[in-house]
């Protein structure tokens, strides 16, 4: 949710001088459990006549939740100081942002407040309804469920067939990496998961497929931060001294970072090879 930075009409927020000894603050708690997510809001109005706008229900206190993983988005109004809120887990994942407003309820007309600013003075002001009051703070609360802390490599890739493509592609638009595999090396892929060579050849189709990953992180990392594969990937770096932030850069770049979370998969093939080799002879 995009808000402006100025309005033809006066908005409480902080930053702004549109009044005076006055200021909207939110306190907001979060807390997942039991397959929901809790948020308990805690409205804090310095502001007489604003205040006594939401009392005649000319005005409410209003907060907006969007998840842009899901597409949720949803508002919640109360016209007392209090508001809990409570969510499906299930229909929310990852980053969650949380807005906090004062909104007209109703249209409000040769609207006067003492604690205006001066150029207000002999302004005729009129508020339709929906046009923000006031804005708080936003928060930004990175949801880790569906036990993403138990989760690893393997739970954020997917190998498919594709009939169509004739290269190994990839798709990074979803929960998780999309590996597309042309219809003749699935194949060859799906017989060999059983295969003595197994981890060699996943690493044949992953360790390209993850270098194109991480480039594509260092190009634009804003592009992914919402998907769930992205957000396990940081965790991953981060419990293992690494920050995902690095990536792309001298110290850490997309072909070194591939084969950290594979964890050097180059001699793990070549230990394999000589191990069948051994089987052989």
């Amino acid at each position: 949710m995009k808000l402006n930075s100025s309005y033809p009409y006066p908005v409480l927020f902080e930053g702004n001088d549109d009044y005076i000894n006055s200021e909207f603050n939110v306190d907001i708690a979060v807390d997942e459990s039991f397959g929901e997510l809790k948020i308990t809001t805690n409205f804090k109005l310095q502001n007489e006549e604003l205040e006594h706008l939401i009392h005649k229900e000319m005005a409410v206190y209003m907060i907006h939740i969007e998840c842009p993983q899901t597409s949720f988005r949803k508002a919640y109004k109360s016209t007392e100081e209090i508001l809990n809120i409570a969510i499906k887990s299930s229909e929310i994942r990852g980053k969650v942002i949380i807005h906090s407003f004062v909104v007209a309820l109703k249209n409000i007309e040769n609207y006067t407040n003492i604690f205006l600013n001066e150029w207000y003075k002999d302004s005729l002001i009129t508020f339709e309804k929906g046009n923000f009051l006031a804005i708080g703070d936003a928060i930004e609360v990175t949801l880790l469920e569906e036990n993403i802390e138990h989760m690893n490599l393997p739970s954020i890739v997917s190998i498919h067939k594709s009939d169509t493509s004739e290269f190994m592609e990839v798709d990074l638009s979803s929960s998780n990496i999309n590996i597309l595999l042309p219809k003749y090396e699935y194949e060859q892929y799906a017989n060999a998961s059983n295969s003595n060579l197994k981890s060699t050849i996943l690493s044949m189709v992953i360790m390209p497929c993850l270098t194109h990953t991480f480039s594509q992180i260092a190009e634009n990392s804003e592009d992914y931060e919402d998907n769930l594969w992205y957000q396990v990937m940081k965790k991953l770096f981060k419990d293992n001294g690494y920050d995902i932030a690095d990536v792309g850069s001298d110290t850490l770049p997309p072909l070194k970072a591939a084969q950290l979370v594979l964890r050097k998969p180059v001699k793990t093939s070549f230990e394999e090879i000589s191990k069948f080799h051994n089987m052989e002879d």
